[in-house]
């Protein structure tokens, strides 16, 4: 039996579905393998793919997630006319393996996913782009595209977009030659254009409560304890309740009590922790920073830890007064 010759020529052709129209470059050609005259049909559709996330878009700050992407190929044939009438047998068998074949212009091959953001927003992406492959049409890609993304952790909560851009190639038509009905065999030439489309994604950075820092209050003298008033603010845009202030300073600091109940903070309120530092004999005198871990429930009823602050706390240089009573 002849042998099939299958020639597979890749037009490189710029066609942008992101707004439903196409347009053609100046450098859009036909291969050489082509004889329009020979053309028994033209065909017309093209692939069209969707994507969703699947699971939950909802995020927190600081977080880093994977993010996975379903990709479904929806492309449908809109139609075709008839371009050429066959003649004999062998242009009738030929005419009806090119319409077989054309049905493959609704089918995405060599499919690449790539994920952006916009300008200055809080979400950064951590992957570069992913290989999918080939989705027929009506079918889903084979396994879902992954990004790793990161949550900013001074992040607002809201809506944010994320833009998946997918180039592929797709076949635009077939030609059948030399075909032999008798012997069933024919040579057969592909010509693919290169198609890309824009999906937008919504991201939600969940409302949640955030503190920082906003003022430390007294200060020490080496060999010597004191109160020291850490003010902290709830700059989320949700209730905090059961907060408690964890302090845990370092040499040459200490504490035997480093727990301070805050109780409900509700968004934008303030309350001071209350914590006794003592400062070894040895400070020498500067700032130091204190760590603070703010624990707190949420209005779900979730237990949870906010990064490490750094409450600033100074150890004085001894006065004369100081020097002269001993107080050191």
């Amino acid at each position: 039996m002849k042998k099939m010759i299958i020639i597979s020529l890749l037009l490189i052709s710029m066609i942008s579905c992101a707004a439903g129209v196409s347009t053609t470059p100046d450098n859009y050609n036909i291969p050489k393998s082509f004889d329009l005259g020979k053309n028994y049909y033209n065909v017309y559709g093209s692939p069209d793919l969707n994507v969703s996330i699947i699971g939950s878009n909802e995020l927190e700050r600081n977080q880093t997630a994977t993010l996975n992407i379903d990709i479904m190929n929806k492309g449908k044939l809109l139609g075709f006319e008839n371009d050429r009438t066959p003649s004999g047998e062998d242009e009738m068998y030929a005419a009806r393996t090119e319409m077989n074949l054309e049905s493959a212009i609704v089918d995405a091959t060599n499919v690449v996913a790539s994920l952006s953001t916009d300008p200055n927003s809080p979400i950064e992406i951590k992957s570069l782009s992913q290989q999918v492959g080939s989705i027929k049409s009506g079918e889903n890609a084979l396994a879902p595209v992954k990004f790793d993304i990161k949550v900013d952790k001074k992040a607002k909560a809201g809506e944010y977009n994320l833009y998946l851009n997918l180039s592929y190639d797709y076949q635009k038509n077939v030609q059948i030659s030399n075909a032999d009905v008798a012997d069933q065999t024919y040579d057969v030439s592909h010509w693919y254009g290169t198609m890309s489309q824009n999906q937008t994604l919504k991201i939600k950075i969940k409302k949640q409560a955030d503190f920082e820092i906003v003022n430390t209050t007294g200060s020490l003298y080496a060999g010597e304890d004191n109160i020291i008033e850490i003010e902290i603010k709830n700059t989320g845009e949700e209730e905090a309740r059961n907060v408690k202030a964890i302090i845990n300073p370092s040499d040459p600091l200490s504490t035997t009590d480093g727990t301070a109940f805050l109780s409900t903070m509700a968004p934008g309120s303030t309350a001071v922790a209350k914590i006794k530092i003592k400062a070894d004999s040895e400070s020498v005198p500067k700032i130091y920073g204190v760590d603070t871990v703010v624990r707190y429930e949420t209005t779900e009823g979730d237990i949870k830890y906010l990064d490490t602050l750094q409450a600033p706390v100074e150890v004085k240089e001894p006065g004369l007064f100081e020097r002269l009573f001993g107080w050191i």
